[in-house]
């Protein structure tokens, strides 16, 4: 998006929202946000929180936006626009929320009966959707669709925004013209996309998927193979040289008294003698240990039997292969995911065709992610 492109961008947004341009210059431009751009780009919730609780008047916000890093005004604290600005990423934000869905009806100019005069004449509803398609693996594909559905007599067109472009549309109904009743919800719209998504899907080539599987099969046999290698490496004479030791070690407490335990674990390590005016941080510079200085300094630490260590148990070999399993087929195994982008309900005079405007053996024979990307 080059800089012409982003001031367009922001005229039209601000123009959207109706709002006041201060002054207009070819190198930047002054404006009064309106309450919902305040809101949204402002940068001051606080502020609109203590407005609307204590009921007070609006003071409008004013920003400069510059367009030229090198032709920055004078006397005016601007904010440079360019495509990576945070304040741009605010709009594009703002203009998601606030235009992800619209109302349009088409104002065809030549409407004219055979008598020469103007009569009405209807406007059918579409919904319109604007859909992406995402095979997902350890790859993506996007593939986008643009769906059109008549409301009023059910059928349904793909390149459906392209045609829409075609057309002059306008927010209000214009004259001589009525619209036609919804036959069908949104409800059942929806779900008549969703079965054409799914035929658009089915038509699709599925290698992606199959190599996708194949991938799996090879790294989760990569990972069996370790872990059966990494079970045959476990001595077993360490693992029972270990056990007798810890039997010993807890026989020999349990013959012990509580006091008689405390000290032989206090003998068993060296504590530094560490001065009462020394404090935490610069024993800590010093290089000692935090527990010898609260040992040191008398400080009371949280006896071992009162600390909760189920979350601190090292993972158990099948539970660490049966964990990286199931992260490998999050990432390997294919799925499909559809995600709304956006949308509209748009009353036309026009009919759109079947197929759209692409040749039907176009439509047939290409896939759609070649057909639409």
């Amino acid at each position: 998006m080059q800089q012409q492109q982003v001031r367009q961008f922001i005229e039209r947004y601000l123009a959207t929202f109706s709002a006041h341009i201060v002054e207009t210059h070819p190198d930047y431009i002054t404006v009064k946000l309106p309450v919902e751009v305040d809101k949204d780009i402002g940068n001051r919730p606080f502020y609109w929180s203590w407005v609307e609780k204590m009921n007070l008047a609006y003071q409008p916000l004013v920003l400069t936006f510059a367009f030229h890093p090198d032709l920055m005004p004078e006397g005016l604290r601007a904010e440079h626009m360019h495509l990576g600005a945070s304040r741009m990423q605010q709009i594009f934000d703002s203009t998601k929320k606030h235009g992800q869905f619209l109302c349009m009806y088409e104002q065809d100019p030549f409407a004219i009966g055979s008598t020469g005069k103007r009569q009405s004449a209807p406007l059918v509803p579409w919904l319109g959707l604007n859909l992406k398609v995402s095979l997902l693996c350890d790859k993506r594909r996007d593939i986008l669709l643009y769906l059109g559905i008549n409301l009023h007599d059910p059928r349904i067109v793909r390149d459906f925004t392209s045609f829409l472009f075609r057309l002059p549309l306008t927010p209000a109904i214009p004259d001589y013209f009525y619209t036609l009743d919804r036959r069908i919800t949104v409800e059942q719209a929806f779900d008549m996309a969703k079965k054409e998504v799914t035929s658009i899907m089915e038509s699709e080539d599925q290698q992606w998927a199959e190599e996708a599987r194949a991938r799996l099969a090879e790294e989760l046999a990569i990972l069996s193979a370790y872990y059966e290698e990494l079970a045959l490496r476990e001595p077993s004479a360490t693992n029972e040289s270990s056990e007798e030791e810890a039997e010993t070690t807890d026989m020999a407490v349990e013959g012990m008294e509580p006091d008689e335990v405390e000290e032989a674990a206090m003998s068993q390590s060296t504590q530094p003698v560490v001065e009462q005016s020394q404090t935490l941080d610069e024993y800590r510079s010093s290089g000692g240990r935090i527990l010898d200085f609260l040992r040191a300094n008398g400080i009371q630490t949280t006896p071992r039997q009162q600390i909760d260590q189920e979350e601190w148990k090292k993972s158990t070999p099948d539970e660490e292969r049966k964990r990286r399993m199931d992260e490998l087929k999050w990432q390997y195994e294919p799925r499909i995911e559809v995600q709304f982008i956006n949308g509209g309900l748009f009353y036309l005079h026009s009919v759109p065709a079947e197929l759209s405007s692409t040749p039907e053996w176009y439509k047939v024979n290409t896939p759609a992610s070649r057909r639409i990307l």
